[in-house]
């Protein structure tokens, strides 16, 4: 239900604001548009089907550890 939802707001939107920009000839801003809209809607479907994510935290201390570990080896 909540999927559904979430996908008639997205369509609402876009039959809102789409023609608008593209009459003004608003291309760049179309897509920006487009992007941040998209990017909204991926994270709203993926907590409404209560997908677990990681925070972005976690993926810098996978990232940096390492990095660290071995500069921590050469400076002792």
């Amino acid at each position: 239900m909540g999927i559904v939802v979430i996908l008639i707001i997205v369509a609402v939107i876009i039959a809102i604001e789409v023609p608008l920009m593209l009459r003004k000839n608003l291309i760049k801003e179309f897509w920006v548009f487009l992007f941040l809209l998209l990017l909204g809607t991926f994270f709203s479907l993926i907590y409404v089907m209560n997908i677990s994510i990681s925070d972005p935290l976690a993926w810098m201390v996978f990232i940096y550890k390492p990095v660290a570990d071995m500069v921590n080896a050469w400076l002792s």
